[in-house]
């Protein structure tokens, strides 16, 4: 008999082999099967337990959709009718929106925009069960086994959440880049489980804050049967790794504010005591003078020692060790030698003047390496009541609840980063918040660019004469009701090319490009099991998605072989131009080969880098013959790259 200690529980699991007992005796056999079992169930406990000693766990629910193609292989089309051009930068990459499940759009963009993203913003469903949260799939629990229907407020609802949630944030940590980070609005139904999932997923280190937000007024009522009144939610913020170094905000530091008082010393000759190895000055009342100035940096300023302060600093410290014993000698001042960063070479304290006051106070002069400007921490509270109580009509379209004021979102912006360019995602869209604050930031400063995931099925209506948000709205018209348009993009088309607001006011357009995509799928089968005859469809209809990876979303060209893309509009000169022949039939190749040779003689005085992509069943360096005589081209191969991506994501 062998003892196995297991180290992860602490206990001893006691095995037998049976190997040498006969095996025609079939209480003996049955036994043997019986303790394979028990084996592999122990085995699995064992690793259960080493993977997961603390954590959250939950009903994982597989993916189903609506309709059986959504299993199929997702690639993206472009929608051109909805592209947005309004010539006030060409030099600028377009913004994108995807319309679509997110789930299949943050797959596409796992190949697209892998390690590209700086910056994510979600608001997702909260969950609340009034929030328009429907998970659609074919197993939802609807009734117990007895027939008894399930509450509302079933443990279960919890898990189809965060079940959802976490397959759609572990495909987003990937597009992240190693210095970017990701904030999730949330309110307290799914703050709890959110929290950690996100430590799952982001790793605990990689935890940064949680900023309560103040959303509404405290008298402003939303449901007065409730006894505790919610008039704050959360944002969860995360960074990809320590990479991300998280700026401090700024603040002028020029004006002399607080620096007001002036000490003049009465006597000659005062009292001294040793205090921490200092020969410290001791002046009593009568024997200083104490003048408020007006303020220069020639004068002290007065810091009442109290809270972080008593440990925070060199003065808190000596306070707390050596003055705080003395407090109630009333108005004593001391003047410590060798303290300070002022340059003074000494630093005054004062004790209470009274037994009301509960602090002393000490004076310190301007330090010598003053900034004009100063690096001070965020707080992680804000209140933005005022802006949510008034985001309505904001960016000219309504939204039926949990629009998001661009002040807000833009104050997170600025938490992220101080830089102008980076890449924003959010596949949540929603009302189009983060894209508005991303147009008006650029009309600004900057080149930022926007992707955004829309729900292809959230849109606005009619009814009585207004305007009501709606999700889940379906092609059934009924009477008072007309299906109008994408919240998401009328809002981005509004803040870019200009509207009318609810006023009747004109409001003039800020600007900028924009690309409308929607998700679509191809072949018979999912990535995993993807025959020949998928691989040949993927193909075809692969060149939107792999325009999107390169940047270069102006097509140029298209025939029955080949497209052509660049990354500015037809007529400008492009910089990045992308090639793909996408079919077997070889006998066109010399016909693309001529196209790419034009298209760079047509621009000798800018440099075109091509990205040639070429369909074939093995490595595309089997064509390098084909281009000897072309520089500046990058050869890949199709599909099977797509489909090495899809599958590692859906392992």
């Amino acid at each position: 008999m062998t003892v196995e200690n297991n180290s992860n529980t602490g206990s001893a699991v006691e095995t037998q082999n049976f190997a040498s007992l006969p095996s025609d005796n079939p209480s003996t056999a049955e036994l043997q099967i019986k303790i394979r079992e028990l084996e592999k169930e122990i085995a699995r406990l064992h690793t259960q337990i080493k993977e997961q000693r603390y954590g959250l766990t939950w009903l994982d629910v597989p993916e189903a959709f609506e309709t059986e193609s959504e299993s199929k292989i997702p690639i993206l089309e472009e929608v051109k009718e909805k592209a947005i051009d309004t010539h006030s930068d060409d030099e600028m990459s377009p913004h994108i929106i995807i319309e679509g499940d997110n789930y299949h759009a943050l797959t596409c963009l796992n190949y697209t925009h892998r390690g590209k993203i700086d910056v994510i913003y979600i608001d997702p469903p909260y969950n609340t069960g009034s929030d328009g949260f429907t998970y659609k799939d074919k197993r939802i629990l609807k009734e117990f086994p007895d027939g008894s229907p399930v509450p509302t407020d079933h443990p279960l609802r919890h898990s189809y959440w965060l079940s959802f949630m976490s397959k759609r944030l572990e495909l987003a940590k990937n597009l992240l880049k190693d210095d970017g980070a990701i904030f999730i609005s949330i309110n307290e139904d799914e703050y709890a489980q959110l929290k950690l999932l996100c430590d799952k997923i982001f790793s605990e280190g990689n935890y940064i804050t949680t900023f309560t937000i103040k959303v509404r007024h405290e008298d402003r009522i939303l449901k007065g049967d409730k006894p505790i009144h919610e008039t704050t939610e959360f944002l969860l913020m995360y960074q990809k790794s320590n990479s991300f170094i998280i700026q401090k905000r700024t603040k002028d530091n020029s004006q002399p504010k607080d620096y007001k008082y002036k000490i003049t010393e009465l006597t000659a000759n005062p009292q001294t005591l040793n205090l921490g190895g200092r020969e410290v000055s001791v002046f009593r009342k009568g024997e200083y003078k104490i003048e408020e100035c007006e303020e220069s940096f020639e004068n002290l300023k007065k810091i009442n020692i109290r809270g972080s302060i008593k440990a925070g600093n060199s003065s808190g410290r000596f306070h707390m060790a050596y003055l705080e014993s003395r407090k109630n000698e009333f108005n004593v001042l001391y003047k410590v030698p060798d303290m300070g960063d002022d340059g003074l070479g000494y630093r005054y304290f004062i004790s209470r003047k009274d037994e009301k006051q509960a602090n002393g106070s000490y004076f310190q002069g301007s330090p010598l390496n003053r900034k004009d400007i100063k690096e001070i921490p965020y707080p992680n509270f804000y209140d933005f009541e005022s802006a949510f109580n008034e985001v309505g009509q904001e960016g000219g379209v309504p939204f039926g609840g949990g629009k998001k004021p661009i002040k807000f979102i833009q104050q997170l912006f600025e938490i992220y980063t101080n830089k102008k360019d980076y890449v924003v995602l959010d596949f949540f869209a929603g009302s189009g918040s983060t894209g508005h604050s991303i147009v008006e930031l650029n009309s600004q400063d900057g080149s930022r660019v926007f992707i955004l995931v829309q729900s292809p099925d959230l849109t606005y209506e009619i009814k009585n004469g207004l305007k009501v948000a709606k999700t889940g709205c379906v092609d059934v018209f009924t009477a008072g009701y007309e299906r109008i348009v994408d919240v998401t993009y009328q809002r981005c088309k509004n803040v870019m090319c200009g509207y009318t607001n609810a006023k009747g006011e004109e409001v003039e357009g800020l600007g900028g490009r924009l690309k409308y995509y929607r998700t679509a799928f191809v072949g018979k089968n999912c990535s995993r099991e993807a025959t020949d005859a998928d691989r040949v469809e993927l193909a075809l209809k692969a060149g939107y998605l792999l325009a999107l990876g390169e940047n270069t979303l102006e097509e140029i060209c298209h025939t029955d072989s080949y497209q052509f893309f660049a990354d500015v509009p037809d007529g400008k000169k492009p910089q990045k131009i992308t090639a793909i022949f996408f079919t077997e039939n070889y006998i066109k190749m010399p016909e693309f080969v001529a196209e790419i040779e034009r298209l760079r003689m047509d621009n000798t005085d800018v440099p075109t880098q091509f990205s040639v992509y070429i369909f074939c069943w093995g490595e595309a360096d089997i064509f390098e013959g084909e281009f000897d005589d072309l520089r500046n081209i990058s050869l890949k191969a199709i599909p099977q790259p797509i489909l090495d991506v899809y599958k590692s994501i859906n392992q």
